[in-house]
């Protein structure tokens, strides 16, 4: 069941996007490479935080800034990537950042056969990264029991020019090591690296769930100080008050400061990534073992869980997981559920496309898009006659406007994915009766 935005946080998440609004937010700092303990600028290295695109070219101090759009919010993680011939993000492991009121990361290259990519906090984060890369595997004349999270070590190893033997047994070593944890989302990723999908899927399922009354608890806490801010501030004349982000705002004996209210919500925001997370490790799990219908259930109960106007991008994403998940059922059922559900992608899709819009996320706007043509196609197919036709096109317009972000020459590998997906749909338009 969705959990209702109170008026308290909903006065909240408008105050936090007029204060984002207000202004451009550049992400900046310096990207430095690492020669064995002394680093040095890396100019001319390409950066861009992921689902955005829109590489900048570091300056020759190493200097970068890149534009955060407004829907993401402050505490929430982002991923930078940066490609550099030769070398690889080490710090911050994966290119994560929290966002912080100052905007700045500094980011450490390594080049990529360092010993330091076959650290326990590399590779862990290599065996987080497991269900989302088991789904690339997925094939539609695929079947249970078919990921091959081996597949995954060895493009990590060959990715970074180390010995596919050596991180083998790195990694064996770290999965015996979160197979004795107490952890439950530890032992979660152990099973998936040995290929039991389904246990794996329920210890996700079971971390997730205990920590959703926590989420709740933390919500309410963010509320009642909101609350208590909010009366705090109508309570004093402006004579008497300090100005705080455009609010007037005065430090009360008994009622909630500013600071404790931007920790509590730094709180919300991390422990909402980490319910939310675990419910799509859940779903992408049933997704790589082909089965939808459980991946569906899993990404509708991690929606449940964060609210579009607290964390839009977050709400984007499962939006996004949701259109998959309909997309993999549609085209696997019968009768009338295989429209039900393709429609169902179409709509899950474009509510994704609400906040990930050409202007700020032409990345994730493309890759959306390329997905619309695949479901409009197959719906098309389907259907037949004079409305097939009409959804066909419509599948090769979608396929057209993502190839305004797909080019050849900035992303030639979507480009010619996406070049043979249009094909493809011309084609069965032009055969259709």
């Amino acid at each position: 069941m969705r959990t209702g935005i109170s008026l308290g946080v909903l006065c909240l998440a408008l105050a936090i996007s007029a204060e984002l609004a207000c202004a451009e937010n550049w992400l900046q700092g310096q990207i430095l490479e690492n020669y064995g303990g002394t680093k040095k600028p890396a100019a001319g290295a390409e950066i861009w935080i992921v689902n955005v695109g829109n590489p900048y070219l570091t300056q020759a101090d190493g200097g970068y800034r890149v534009l955060v759009p407004d829907a993401y919010r402050i505490g929430q993680t982002i991923t930078l990537f940066v490609k550099r011939k030769g070398w690889a993000i080490a710090t911050p492991v994966g290119g994560k950042v929290q966002l912080s009121k100052e905007f700045t990361s500094d980011i450490v290259l390594s080049p990529e056969a360092s010993s330091e990519f076959l650290s326990p906090a590399q590779l862990g984060k290599l065996l987080e990264s497991l269900p989302e890369k088991l789904k690339n595997q997925v094939k539609p004349d695929g079947k249970e029991g078919e990921a091959d999270p081996t597949q995954v070590v060895r493009e990590y190893a060959t990715d970074h020019g180390l010995p596919e033997r050596e991180v083998s047994v790195k990694v064996e070593e770290l999965v015996k090591q979160y197979e004795q944890s107490g952890d439950l989302e530890k032992q979660c990723l152990a099973s998936i690296y040995r290929k039991d999908l389904k246990q794996a899927a329920a210890r996700c399922e079971q971390s997730a769930t205990r920590k959703v009354d926590v989420l709740k608890k933390k919500r309410q806490e963010v509320e009642s100080l909101s609350k208590s801010q909010f009366k705090s501030d109508r309570s004093v004349g402006p004579s008497f008050a300090q100005q705080f982000g455009g609010i007037i705002r005065v430090s009360t004996p008994g009622k909630a400061t500013p600071a404790q209210l931007e920790e509590a919500r730094r709180q919300l925001i991390k422990l909402t990534e980490e319910v939310v997370g675990e419910f799509k490790t859940t779903g992408d799990t049933h997704y790589a073992n082909y089965q939808f219908d459980q991946a569906l259930k899993a990404y509708t109960e991690g929606l449940s869980n964060v609210e579009k106007n607290e964390l839009p991008t977050l709400w984007a994403d499962l939006q996004w997981l949701i259109g998959m998940a309909n997309w993999q059922i549609g085209i696997r059922t019968k009768d009338a559920a295989i429209q039900e559900h393709l429609s169902e992608a179409v709509n899950s899709y474009r509510e994704a496309q609400r906040i990930y819009g050409k202007g700020e996320f032409p990345e994730a706007w493309a890759v959306i898009e390329n997905n619309l043509g695949a479901v409009l196609g197959d719906q098309g197919t389907r259907t037949g006659g004079e409305a097939g036709k009409r959804l066909l096109k419509q599948a090769i317009g979608a396929y057209q406007s993502a190839l305004q972000v797909r080019t050849k020459k900035t992303l030639p590998v979507q480009w010619e994915q996406t070049m043979k997906n249009l094909a493809q749909a011309e084609k069965t338009l032009a055969d259709m009766p």
